[in-house]
């Protein structure tokens, strides 16, 4: 293909990615590239939603037209794959939820002032934080300032839980217990929920970990138990926020891939 085909094709391809029925378009396409070459439903399903978590369902719907049937569980664990979060753009919806509900000063309270907080920040940037969320409540059209000022706190913490599930000196256990699972830890021991991404440690509790969507490493170890080859890796694919997050999203995720490299 010549460099003017391919530039034609990727034009029609943002062109048709605007749209719902576009979407279908292409993910038809790429559905057939697998089927001709001899991959099952399931491992279509696999390859499919490992890099495009966002049309679950449609890639579904395409595979279950395509080859007549789908692994029911596969939708279910990619989105259990998906409650550990490798990228503050997968969790910024939250973070904006939290912030209309519960307003400037009881959102960044809950950030930097609770028992295990998020953000454990001096008075001076307190005040600076509480007028960004300010800003933002009154006019959503600057919350972008706000998710780039909040950004590195999310993902350090997203960081610091898979390195914990990793390396943790008292080696996380993992047991399924009625549809649920327990995560041992040295003595203690955590009740996982994988559906609704929750665990009772005081790590996610006290940080208020499940209303902004972050998982402790209780979760991750839990995940990776039931879902080992979609583990925490989906790609930082978001590249408009700023110039520098190419750069730091390639830097991050070598840092995972690290961490987790058995």
């Amino acid at each position: 293909m010549s460099e003017q085909e391919k530039s034609f094709t990727e034009l029609g391809r943002n062109v048709l990615s605007k749209s719902e029925n576009g979407k279908r378009i292409i993910i038809s396409e790429q559905v057939d590239n697998l089927q001709s070459r001899g991959f099952t439903a399931e491992e279509a399903f696999d390859i499919l939603a490992s890099n495009d978590f966002a049309n679950l369902s449609t890639i579904e719907s395409v595979i279950g037209e395509k080859f007549g049937k789908i692994a029911s569980n596969r939708t279910k664990n990619v989105k259990e794959a998906y409650i550990c979060p490798t990228s503050y753009a997968e969790i910024k919806e939250n973070v904006k939820d939290q912030l209309i509900k519960l307003g400037p000063i009881n959102f960044i309270n809950k950030l930097s002032r609770s028992e295990k907080p998020l953000m454990p920040v001096n008075d001076k940037s307190y005040n600076s934080y509480l007028r960004l969320a300010s800003a933002a409540h009154k006019d959503p059209n600057t919350i972008n300032q706000l998710h780039t000022e909040l950004k590195k706190w999310f993902e350090e913490a997203m960081y610091v839980s898979v390195c914990a599930a990793k390396f943790n000196k008292n080696e996380i256990r993992v047991a399924s217990v009625n549809g649920n699972f327990v995560a041992t830890s040295g003595a203690k021991s955590y009740d996982v929920n994988l559906e609704s991404g929750s665990c009772n440690c005081s790590k996610f509790t006290s940080s208020h970990y499940g209303d902004f969507g972050l998982a402790c490493e209780h979760i991750i170890a839990a995940s990776n138990k039931v879902s080992p080859h979609q583990r925490l890796l989906k790609a930082v694919r978001e590249s408009s926020d700023n110039e520098q997050l190419e750069e730091d999203n390639q830097l991050f995720n070598f840092d995972l891939r690290t961490v987790m490299r058995s």
